[in-house]
């Protein structure tokens, strides 16, 4: 057996599989959906903590957008700050779009009851061709985010 303090163990939350492991789908049709609502992110939390839950470590948001409404939804941002004090889980966001810089500085301002700030770290693209989210992560590492 491996114990949980042995490893270190994140977790996504925001997509749902329902391709049925087919790789050729009708077209159109998606092999997941993105679905920020705090009704997923419950149910999620939920199957991750029967599943996993004693190993997790990290529990992350998958691909925060502005259009998913993941950083205006304060019902989510509670439910998220919930999770952490109860399970001890560190909340984090990965963000992939053209707009990974200005998502990263929006997430930064996002503060929950205590005033902490709601995520403890942020997950990017960040390479020799994509490096405009250098100064959001320098940012973002001075505010002691961990950065993936």
């Amino acid at each position: 057996d491996i114990a949980p303090s042995d490893v270190y163990v994140s977790s996504k939350w925001g997509y749902t599989y329902v391709a049925d492991w087919k790789v050729e789908l009708n077209a159109g049709a998606p092999h997941e959906v993105k679905d920020h609502s705090v009704e997923n992110f419950l149910k999620q939390v939920k199957e991750t903590s029967a599943h996993i839950g004693e190993y997790v470590n990290l529990y992350q948001v998958h691909s925060a957008t502005f259009e998913s409404g993941i950083l205006s939804d304060a019902r989510v941002h509670e439910a998220l700050h919930t999770c952490r004090k109860e399970n001890g889980w560190k909340i984090g966001l990965s963000v992939s779009s053209t707009s990974q810089d200005e998502l990263i500085r929006e997430a930064m301002k996002i503060t929950v009851e205590d005033g902490d700030k709601l995520f403890d770290s942020v997950q990017c693209t960040y390479n020799i061709l994509e490096q405009k989210p250098y100064n959001a992560l320098v940012e973002a590492k001075e505010a002691n985010m961990d950065i993936i």
